[in-house]
């Protein structure tokens, strides 16, 4: 199957294009070789429209009498004619029906802006205004026969980590621990206002628990999704899907976590740490690590990180230690 993309067209008389201004708009049309059946549908995508279908842009297919059709199916309904913002845009299903050929022609025709379109399981595909011959399954009714704007699934979650090799993390779904990255649950030590962190050796992140990520400074990870993660202990880190209003409430900074009051929720796949009413609370709370890692302390007062070279390998510098990249310290 050859590879195209869906470019968009600027007039459709069925649409109303006098309230509306596309960026992306095309008129497709599906006809049998065999005896010329045909069925057309013209998409749309305009920021000025709300996501899903709440426009009046989108018109239903009648399919009764029908033998051959092609429509967009959105949310179990088929649509001729169908226009939504881009968010909407996304992975939508084009429908097919098809009568007893197994050969169409597909046009498309007065093209403007863009779409992209996937076909079964090949790659989407780049294409002009035009003709395309394509091979369809005789006598079927196919929901997704192409995808518009197909985006890949994700594959796992993508963290960056701050200027000290930090960052907090939470997610809807296990989470496999990348070589070069290690994470920690925390429990708070009000006696030295620190979060003692002890490191997870399971290899694995569980759903929906809070934990801080420690690594290269400022590299880009990706924790892929996994299965079977065992529960952790005591963590008084919490997952962003568990945002509670408080003013005890604790993020991290840089080397530190600092008290969050002004708003609603943390981003999503972050921690926080929040302290009970009863707790006096500090202005800021320190890490401190495991012997585990050899990673000493982070003091109260930030240290500045340096990164160097040596021997051909990198180290970091901080304060008087030096630490490789996987947090070890080597002198």
């Amino acid at each position: 199957m050859k590879k195209f993309v869906l470019s968009l067209l600027t007039l459709a008389a069925t649409m109303n294009i006098m309230a509306v201004t596309y960026s992306a708009k095309a008129t497709i049309t599906l006809e049998s070789k065999a005896n010329y059946e045909s069925c057309q549908i013209i998409i749309g995508e305009s920021d000025a429209l709300a996501e899903g279908i709440t426009n009046g842009e989108a018109a239903e297919l009648n399919m009764e009498g029908r033998s051959v059709a092609l429509y967009v199916d959105y949310d179990g309904v088929k649509y001729q004619n169908f226009a939504s913002n881009p968010a909407t845009m996304k992975n939508l299903a084009l429908g097919v029906k098809t009568n007893a050929a197994s050969e169409y022609n597909l046009y498309i025709s007065d093209v403007t802006g863009t779409f992209t379109l996937k076909i079964g399981d090949a790659e989407p595909f780049v294409v002009t205004a035009g003709t395309q011959v394509i091979t369809l399954t005789p006598n079927q009714t196919a929901a997704a026969f192409g995808i518009i704007n197909y985006v890949a699934p994700a594959t796992g979650y993508n963290v960056t980590l701050n200027g000290a090799g930090l960052a907090t993390f939470s997610g809807d779904q296990d989470a496999e621990i990348p070589d070069g990255l290690k994470a920690y649950t925390a429990t708070y030590v009000a006696m030295d206002e620190v979060l003692d962190l002890d490191e997870i050796n399971t290899g694995k992140i569980p759903a929906n628990t809070g934990v801080i990520l420690f690594g290269t400074a400022g590299a880009d990870y990706t924790l892929p999704y996994t299965t079977g993660a065992a529960a952790v202990g005591d963590n008084d880190l919490q997952p962003a899907s568990a945002f509670a209003q408080s003013d005890k409430n604790y993020i991290l900074s840089g080397n530190m976590l600092y008290q969050y009051t002004v708003a609603d929720a943390v981003p999503a796949n972050k921690a926080y740490l929040q302290l009970p009413a009863s707790t006096q609370a500090p202005a800021r709370i320190g890490l401190r690590f495991g012997t585990a890692t050899a990673v000493e302390s982070v003091e109260a007062e930030a240290v500045k990180a340096e990164k160097f070279v040596e021997n051909g390998q990198v180290f970091i510098r901080r304060g008087e230690a030096v630490y490789n990249l996987q947090g070890q310290l080597v002198k």
